[in-house]
Order: C-alpha cells, then sequence, then structure tokens
C-alpha cells in the first residue's frame, strides 16, 4: 500500500511538473548559434557578441552560444535561412538587418521568408541614421547639390543607411546627386573604403560611426550632411549641430515620407527565431533577452564599447512587422520608391 501511495505521488509529481521542467531543462548542455546578418566587425556584429557573452547565465540550463556570421544580399542571405533552414528547436537565433522586411512589404521575388511568421525576440537598441561626406570635398549639403558629378555612396544593401538617407535627401531635393555602390559585406568595410577615399559617402548609426570613423571626426575630415529624426522628432544627443531630415522638408508628403521610412531604422538591432519553435521556448529567450537588456554586467560592458542600450520586447517588434507588412497603399508607394519592387 505503501508503495503503491508512493509511486502515485511520484506519477502526480511528474504530471504536474513535466512540461515546466521540460522547457527550462531544455537548454541545458545545448548549444545555440546566434547569427549575425553582415560582416564581422560592425555595429550588428558587435552588438551580437556582447549578447552571447552575457544572455546564457539568463535561460535555464546556462547554454553555451556561437556567434556565425552569414552576410549577403544586405541580409537576404540570413533572413531566408533562418525562415527556410534553421533548426525550429530554439537553439538557433538571428540578428535580423533592419531593412530586410521591407522586401517583403514591397513583394520583391528574393523574399522568400513571411516576418508575421517568425518570432521576435528583443531589440537592443533604438537608434538614429546619419549621412555623411568626406569635409574636404562637399563640406555640407550645399556644396553636394552643386556638384556636377555624381557622387559616390558606400553601401552594402537597399536598406544600407548610406542608401536610405540618400534616397529620402533626394526626393526631399527633386534631385538625383548620388551615384550608389552596392557589394560591401558590412558597415566595416564600406566605412574603410570611405576612409581610404574609395567613396565620397555612406551612412550608419551614430554608434557605428563613432566605432569606425570617429577619429575622423574627431580630426575635422567628416563633414555630417543630415540625421533621422529621432522617436520624438529632434536632433540626437552626439550631433546636435546637425539638421534632420525633418528639417529640410518642405510639404506634408515629405513628412509623411521620413515618418514611414524611418520609424523602423529606430529598429535597428533586432533578433528573432524561426517560425515553429515551440511557445515556451520563445518565451524564455524572450524573458532572457530582456533579463539581459536590464543585467548591470552587460549594461556596464556595452558602455565600455560605446555601445548605446534602448532596447525593446519581443512583443513590441513583432506588432511592428504586423504594422509594416500591413502597409497602407499611400505608405506601400512610399517603400517601393524607396527600396523598388
Amino acid at each position: 500500500m505503501r508503495l503503491f501511495m508512493a509511486m502515485t505521488a511520484m506519477l502526480l509529481a511528474v504530471m504536474i511538473s513535466g512540461p515546466l521542467y521540460g522547457a527550462d531543462d531544455f537548454y541545458k548542455g545545448k548549444r545555440v548559434r546566434l547569427i549575425v546578418s553582415s560582416s564581422p566587425g560592425g555595429g550588428n556584429d558587435t552588438y551580437s557578441r556582447l549578447i552571447a557573452r552575457h544572455i546564457p547565465r539568463h535561460i535555464p540550463g546556462n547554454p553555451s552560444f556561437v556567434v556565425q556570421n552569414m552576410p549577403g544580399a544586405g541580409g537576404i542571405m540570413a533572413a531566408d535561412y533562418l525562415y527556410r533552414k534553421a533548426k525550429r528547436d530554439g537553439t538557433v537565433l538571428e540578428q535580423i538587418n533592419w531593412g530586410v522586411w521591407f522586401h517583403q512589404v514591397v513583394g520583391s521575388k528574393r523574399a522568400r521568408f513571411d516576418f508575421n511568421k517568425m518570432n521576435a525576440v528583443g531589440v537592443a537598441a533604438i537608434e538614429s541614421a546619419i549621412l555623411f561626406t568626406r569635409k574636404a570635398e562637399f563640406p555640407d549639403w550645399k556644396s553636394v547639390l552643386a556638384s556636377k558629378k555624381l557622387i559616390t555612396s558606400g553601401n552594402s544593401g537597399r536598406q544600407s543607411l548610406g542608401y536610405t538617407m540618400g534616397k529620402v535627401m533626394e526626393a526631399l531635393s527633386g534631385k538625383k546627386v548620388f551615384d550608389y555602390v552596392f557589394g560591401y559585406p558590412g558597415a566595416r568595410q564600406y566605412s574603410l573604403a570611405f576612409r581610404q577615399g574609395e567613396v565620397q559617402s555612406s551612412g550608419n548609426t551614430p554608434g557605428s560611426f563613432a566605432d569606425q570613423l570617429g577619429d575622423m571626426w574627431d580630426d575635422g575630415k567628416v563633414a555630417m550632411l543630415a540625421q533621422a529624426p529621432t522617436p520624438e522628432g529632434g536632433r540626437t544627443k552626439e550631433f546636435p549641430d546637425t539638421p534632420t531630415l525633418l528639417e529640410f522638408a518642405k510639404t506634408d508628403a515629405h513628412r509623411e515620407l521620413i515618418k514611414v521610412t524611418f520609424d523602423l531604422t529606430h529598429y535597428g538591432r533586432p533578433y528573432a527565431l524561426p517560425p515553429g519553435v515551440p511557445k515556451d521556448r520563445v518565451e524564455i529567450m524572450r524573458k532572457a533577452f530582456t533579463a539581459t537588456m536590464n543585467d548591470p554586467k552587460f549594461l556596464a560592458e556595452a558602455k565600455r564599447i560605446k555601445r548605446v542600450i534602448i532596447p525593446s520586447t519581443g512583443a513590441q517588434l513583432q506588432q511592428l512587422w504586423k504594422n509594416v507588412l500591413s502597409a497602407s497603399p499611400e505608405n506601400l508607394a512610399i517603400f517601393k520608391e524607396i527600396f523598388g519592387e
């Protein structure tokens, strides 16, 4: 009788705690691949490696993390891999290049993925965008407009900030002024091209710019042409003397173009799991990501390497994707104008 009661008690304990134990214990002894959608050394890579060093202790089972760079087609290759080939068990996490979802919005044939089916985990930093030139050649926007030749702009793809900022500035001025040079694996490479004089202009986030070209800025060799407005509509603290795109806008259509395009650039460091990952594991990763963003050790290292941490949750990013992918016809026309078909 006592044996029966003991076995019954054990069975009940397993029935009650089994599913929760299975979720919490899954990552024990596992290795999680964190895929970066661009080349080593850039902002996406720096943020991802920073996260990989701290997030394991916030995941039950303390799994190991390995970072894998998968550059190509401005982030499309990595997004395609996550959606169609990555394991659906929660052991593959990816840093998504911010502009990749625009390919789905405009119906590009290259978009063989659906962000509404992916599992957003969170965003590490809400950032702005900047457009700059070599100061000796083009000290301000007026000199850019006065140029008789197109100005070369280094980019990895159409979602690169040099391209996006350049296209919006061209739309605001009504004149084509840039010759967009594509094919650089990431920001580190087109920043090097800018440094060496291979291109005359480019774009970036303030944090990555400071990391890659901050010495040139300090030496007065870079002219800051424009910046995207902050979420509040103003200038960034890093560049208080640089006008925002809104200051170049002349019509309501211009202001709508800026809002629609750059509302999304603020979510420039997003992370996601592939479709089909069990909900309990998605929740574990989301909670771990949020906990990491508030971890004093993580924040201290981020400050030391000069990386801003202004996070958003996975739920907020998921809703953002939903909103963008159901764009109005008017906004869809704007997206197509910037990113093409």
